[in-house]
C-alpha cells in the first residue's frame, strides 16, 4: 500500500483530493462521507468527499463490497481501500482534479451511519439561513463553507508571517477589562468575587495597545476578538475579529504603508497584483464626491457641486436652499434615462427617507431634456448642467438641494441604488480607498454635547490643534479609514500621547480631570511618563474574507456565526442560568 501524503494516517493513506493518474494501479485508504451514490447499469458510483476533494469509488456487481455499497446513504463516513485506476477515456473529468481515475473498491467500512439529512447539502438546494445555522456542522460540510474557513485560515497565516518579517510582536490583550465609551454598548460580565461590580468585553483593544506602546513594545499586532452590544446586520456580529495593530514613533503614512503592504501579500496569496500606495482622499472631498465616507470606487459615478449654476435660479426649491446656506449637487446616470415614472419615484422616496425634502430629475432623450420641473429651469441653467456633468443622449440627471449634511449623504446613497441598478462597468476589481481627517468632534444628537467621531483617542491635526478652543467643531483629526469595494474594512488614527492634550479634549466632551482619571486613567497616567508618539488601525478581518469570497453576508466566512437577533442556533445561546448561579452571582431578574 502506498503511503506518501502528508496528511496520511492510522485510519488513510491519502485524502479524497490528491489521487491523479501518476498513483494508478496504487493501493489506496480513504476517509470521508458519502457525497453522492449513482447506478450506471448495475455498477455503483460513490463520490467520496472529505476537506480536500472528492474521489470517485466504484462497486461492480459481484464485487464483495456491493452490498455495503448498496446500503452507503447520504453522508455515511466510509473508509475504503482500493486500487487506482484511469477513468475510461470518455469518462474522464478534466473539470476536477481527481477527474482522470477512480477507485475500484476492495474494501468498504462504515464508520458511522447518517440519519436522514435535514437539508439537501448541495451548493444550490435553497435552504434557509435559520436551518443551515441550527445544523451548522452539516452546512460547515458544504465544498463552499469549508473553502471560506479554509482560506481565512491560510489568509491569517499570511499576515501573521508579513508582520512578524516586520518585527511586529503578538501580544494578547485581555478578554475581561472594563466598560468605557468607545461607540456601542458593552457586553458586560458580572463578577462573582465582587458583588455588584461588574467586567465589560473589549469592544477593541484600543487601550491596551496604546498602553504597550507606552510600555516600549514598539509594534504589536493581535488577531483580535471585539465585542459590540449593536444592532446586527449581514455585515456585523456581536463578536467579530480584527487585525489590529500598533505602532511607535510614527505618522499616519507609515501605519498607511504597512497596512498596504499587508494588503498585497493577502492578495498575491490569491493571485491577485495589487498596486501601492492606495489612492488617498480628505473626508470633506470624499463626501462631496461620492456622498459616503465609504465610496465604492469601482464605478465612475461621481456627485457634482452645481450651486455656481443656479445661484440666480428662479426655481425656489434651489434658491431657497442656497439662500439658507445650503449646497445644490447633481449625479448622472447613464442610461437612466429609460427608467419610468414610477423608478423615479421610487428614488424620490429613497431619499426622502433619508432626510431629504424631494429630488428633482431630468432625462436627455431625443436630444432634449424630459423633466416635471423643467420649466423653472432656464435655458441658460440646463446648458450649464448638461456640460457640466457631460450628459449624453439616454442619461438622466438626479439634483439634490438641501444643506450639506443631508444632501452628501442622500446622493451618496442614490449613488449605490444607481449602481445597483445600472450595473455600469468596473474601473477595476479591487478599489481601496484612504479616507483622511475627518472631523475630531461633533456633536450628540440627543445631549447636544460634544463627542468623538470616531474614538476619543485620536489626535488632532497638529496645525489644527489651536481651535480646540475656539471651533472645536472645524477640527481634522489624524484619523484615516480603509475602505475596499464600498465597505469599511479599517478605521485608525494617530494618537494622542500627550495628557494635557487628551484632558482637553475629554473637557470638550463634558469629563473633568477627575472623571477623565476615573475612567481612563488606565491610558493617561502613563502619558506622564514619557508615552511616545503612536497610531495603528484595526482592520475587519471578516469583513476583508467576506470581500474576497463574494459572500453578502460575513456569517458566511464565520465558523459559528450569530443570526440578527443575536442567536446562536445551534447551541442554543443566549440561555437562561439557573437560580444557583444567579445567586452566587448576586443578581436578580425582575420583570
Amino acid at each position: 500500500m502506498t503511503n506518501n501524503s502528508s496528511k496520511a494516517t492510522a485510519l488513510r493513506t491519502h485524502t479524497c483530493g490528491e489521487l491523479n493518474a501518476a498513483n494508478a494501479g496504487s493501493t489506496v485508504t480513504l476517509c470521508g462521507w458519502a457525497d453522492s451514490k449513482r447506478n450506471h447499469g448495475g455498477v455503483l458510483f460513490i463520490n467520496l468527499r472529505d476537506l480536500y476533494g472528492v474521489t470517485q469509488v466504484v462497486a461492480a456487481p459481484g464485487s464483495p463490497v456491493f452490498a455495503a455499497a448498496e446500503e452507503t446513504k447520504s453522508e455515511y463516513a466510509l473508509r475504503v481501500t482500493g486500487k487506482v485506476t484511469l477513468r475510461p477515456g470518455a469518462n474522464a473529468n478534466k473539470n476536477m482534479p481527481t477527474g482522470e481515475i477512480e477507485l475500484e473498491a476492495a474494501e468498504i467500512t462504515v464508520l458511522n451511519a447518517s440519519q436522514p439529512l435535514p437539508f439537501d447539502l448541495g451548493e444550490h438546494a435553497g435552504v434557509s439561513e435559520e436551518t443551515r445555522l441550527k445544523y451548522r456542522y452539516l452546512d460547515l460540510r458544504r465544498p463552499k463553507m469549508a473553502k471560506n474557513l479554509v482560506l481565512r485560515s491560510r489568509l491569517s497565516q499570511v499576515i501573521r508571517n508579513y508582520l512578524y518579517g516586520l518585527d511586529f510582536n503578538e501580544v494578547e490583550t485581555p478578554m475581561l477589562t472594563r466598560s468605557t465609551p468607545e461607540g456601542a454598548r458593552d457586553f458586560v460580565v458580572p463578577s462573582r468575587s465582587n458583588p455588584g461590580e461588574f467586567y465589560a468585553l473589549p469592544q477593541s483593544p484600543q487601550q491596551f495597545k496604546q498602553v504597550l506602546m507606552m510600555s516600549g513594545m514598539d509594534r504589536y499586532f493581535q488577531l483580535a476578538r471585539n465585542f459590540r452590544d449593536e444592532e446586527l446586520r449581514s455585515d456585523r456580529q456581536p463578536e467579530h475579529t480584527q487585525v489590529d495593530l500598533e505602532m511607535s514613533f510614527v505618522d499616519e503614512q507609515d501605519v498607511a504603508r504597512v497596512v498596504e503592504g499587508m494588503m498585497q501579500a493577502v492578495f498575491a496569496h490569491l493571485g491577485e497584483e495589487i498596486a501601492a500606495p492606495f489612492p488617498e482622499l480628505e473626508f470633506s472631498d470624499v463626501m462631496l464626491r461620492f456622498g459616503s465616507d465609504k465610496p465604492d470606487l469601482r464605478y465612475a459615478l461621481e456627485i457634482k457641486e452645481c450651486s455656481d449654476i443656479f445661484k440666480a435660479s428662479g426655481f425656489k426649491v434651489f434658491s431657497g436652499a442656497l439662500a439658507e446656506g445650503g449646497v445644490v449637487r447633481a449625479i448622472k446616470g447613464e442610461g437612466a434615462a429609460a427608467f419610468s415614472r414610477g423608478d423615479m419615484d421610487k428614488l424620490t422616496d429613497l431619499v426622502k427617507k433619508l432626510g431629504a425634502k424631494g429630488l428633482v430629475w431630468l432625462r436627455f432623450k431625443d436630444g432634449k431634456w424630459d423633466s416635471p420641473t423643467l420649466k423653472f429651469i432656464s435655458d441658460a441653467e440646463q446648458a450649464a448642467l448638461k456640460e457640466r456633468l457631460d450628459v449624453k443622449e439616454g442619461d438622466a440627471v438626479f439634483i439634490a438641494a438641501d444643506k450639506p449634511a443631508v444632501a452628501a449623504p442622500c446622493l451618496g446613497a442614490l449613488r449605490n441604488e444607481l449602481i445597483a441598478r445600472l450595473k455600469p462597468a468596473q474601473l477595476k476589481k479591487w478599489a481601496f480607498l484612504w479616507v483622511r481627517h475627518f472631523p475630531l468632534l461633533e456633536r450628540d444628537a440627543e445631549s447636544g454635547a460634544w463627542t468623538f467621531t470616531h474614538n476619543p483617542f485620536t489626535a488632532p491635526l497638529p496645525e489644527e490643534a489651536h481651535k480646540l478652543d475656539t471651533d472645536p467643531g472645524n477640527v481634522r483629526s489624524c484619523q484615516y479609514d480603509l475602505v475596499l469595494n464600498g465597505v469599511e474594512l479599517g478605521s485608525g488614527s494617530v494618537r494622542n500621547h500627550n495628557r494635557a492634550m487628551q484632558e482637553k479634549i475629554f473637557a470638550l466632551m463634558g469629563y473633568d480631570k477627575a472623571a477623565v482619571q476615573r475612567r481612563f486613567g488606565m491610558i493617561v497616567s502613563p502619558m506622564d511618563f514619557g508615552a511616545p508618539p503612536h497610531g495603528g488601525i484595526g482592520i475587519g478581518y471578516d469583513r476583508l474574507i467576506g470581500i474576497i469570497c463574494g459572500t453578502d453576508s460575513i456569517r458566511d466566512v464565520i465558523a459559528f456565526p450569530k443570526t440578527t437577533s443575536g442567536a446562536c442556533l445551534m447551541s442554543e445561546a443566549p440561555s437562561v442560568i439557573d437560580d444557583k448561579q444567579l445567586k452566587e452571582l448576586h443578581l436578580k431578574i425582575t420583570d
